[in-house]
């Protein structure tokens, strides 16, 4: 394990501005400990200062009171892998529970939500916020910081620390020498770094390399392959200046990976991580919504007026889209493996985090809960990955993702237990950010 990475802990805001507030008394609730899987009933949670301090049955204080009988409260959840701009987004994500938010790229926009945060007063979800995406001479995604060497790498790794990001994000177009250049200059400065696999770059390497976390199953596949170098060679002349031709020659080296996979190759892979401390962020739920594209069951159509307004352009493209039925086939294998590759981790032990890539505000976080539930780690697990697994990730499991005397007071009151059936988190009554009912 490389050693900032076991040290490394998020500064997240403790929300002052709520702490003058009068203490809040949650009267008979269930408490459900991810961490343990139990759930203590008739319970008492005592909150001052935006912190919990007591919890027990028929507790007594000069308080006020929010009658929780009939109720499950778990901890806040995180969606561990986010991109926003628009702050009429942020009440949505609390009001669906989502009261910690990881963003993965980061925009001037930002800077000004980390310093709203700091000064306290704000009800928004507490936010970890990456770098711009760091991305290849001819970057993809707008915004973009452009690397075509190793200097370029160690410069763009120096810009990210001194505008204080709070970890850098990696993008697929690097070339494998600036990649390079990135962790060991990210190693050297002490700040994390994480988001795709470069085309490039093997997913060993990478996790070698101390990429904190790799998202979406980037380069997953290719590495479990038995096709590997012959995908990789034609991956190395995909031409970004014509991002159709691109993604769709994407989407069949990715089926080409995906019909070659090989076990043992996996359980190889799976060592590095475990050795590299290397998360993944799986989104399912972007995953799901490629191989649906055309399809009835592609779930966002009900949804395209409430995605984040700069993404919702693409996404109505795309929810049009007809694709031939080669196409369809191709994306569902694809998915269906990336499924099979979610369980096969979790099963080796490897961590995973809830993230949706946004989507649906909020919404989109409770899908990707359901995809991870049913791809193999049942409601508990599903539920870990949103609330106890941030917290261990960002450094701060002794503050967050459990409700326990000295934690924030983050929590959501259900109507139903998501241990009996991961769906439940939808059912909400009740959100709860730094003491403050919101």
């Amino acid at each position: 394990m490389t050693g900032f990475h076991a040290q490394a802990s998020y500064a997240l805001p403790e929300l002052a501005g709520f702490r003058a507030g009068t203490p809040l008394l949650v009267t008979d609730v269930a408490v459900l400990d991810p961490a343990g899987g139990t759930v203590t009933t008739h319970q008492d949670v005592l909150i001052e200062d935006g912190r919990v301090t007591k919890v027990g049955a028929s507790l007594a204080a000069d308080a006020d009171v929010l009658d929780g009988a009939g109720s499950v409260a778990v901890p806040g959840l995180w969606d561990m892998h986010v991109h926003t701009f628009d702050e009429t987004t942020l009440p949505t994500f609390l009001a669906d529970g989502v009261t910690g938010l990881r963003h993965m790229g980061g925009a001037p926009i930002h800077e000004q939500w980390r310093s709203r945060l700091r000064a306290g007063d704000w009800a928004a979800p507490r936010m970890v916020f990456a770098s711009p995406i760091v991305d290849g001479p001819r970057p993809s995604r707008p915004g973009s910081i452009a690397v075509a060497d190793a200097d370029g790498g160690r410069a763009a790794v120096a810009q990210c620390v001194a505008d204080k990001a709070e970890f850098v994000k990696v993008y697929s177009q690097l070339p494998a020498v600036a990649y390079a250049a990135i962790a060991e200059a990210c190693v050297a400065a002490g700040i994390p770094f994480a988001g795709h696999v470069p085309f490039e770059v093997p997913i060993a390497t990478a996790a070698r390399s101390g990429q904190r976390s790799i998202e979406h199953l980037d380069g997953l596949a290719l590495g479990t392959s038995t096709d590997e170098a012959k995908i990789r060679r034609e991956l190395s002349i995909l031409d970004p200046s014509n991002p159709a031709v691109m993604f769709d020659r994407l989407s069949q080296l990715n089926h080409r990976a995906a019909t070659t996979h090989d076990p043992v190759r996996l359980a190889e892979l799976g060592q590095v991580f475990l050795d590299h401390d290397t998360w993944h962020v799986p989104t399912l739920a972007v995953l799901q919504a490629k191989a649906t594209v055309g399809t009835p069951d592609f779930p966002l159509t009900p949804y395209l007026p409430d995605i984040e307004p700069m993404l919702r352009p693409a996404w109505e493209r795309v929810g049009s889209w007809t694709p031939d039925d080669a196409t369809k086939e191709r994306e569902q294998a694809v998915f269906q493996h990336s499924r099979h590759l979610v369980r096969e981790l979790h099963r080796a032990g490897i961590p995973l985090l809830a993230g949706t890539d946004t989507f649906v505000p909020g919404h989109s976080l409770h899908d990707e809960l359901a995809l991870l539930a049913t791809a193999g780690l049942g409601p508990l697990d599903a539920l870990r990955a949103a609330t106890t697994s941030p917290a261990r990730f960002l450094g701060v499991a002794d503050r967050f993702g459990a409700i326990a005397p000295g934690f924030a007071a983050d929590l959501v009151l259900l109507d139903a237990n998501p241990l009996d059936d991961i769906a439940n988190t939808r059912a909400i009554r009740s959100v709860i950010l730094g003491g403050l009912i919101v």
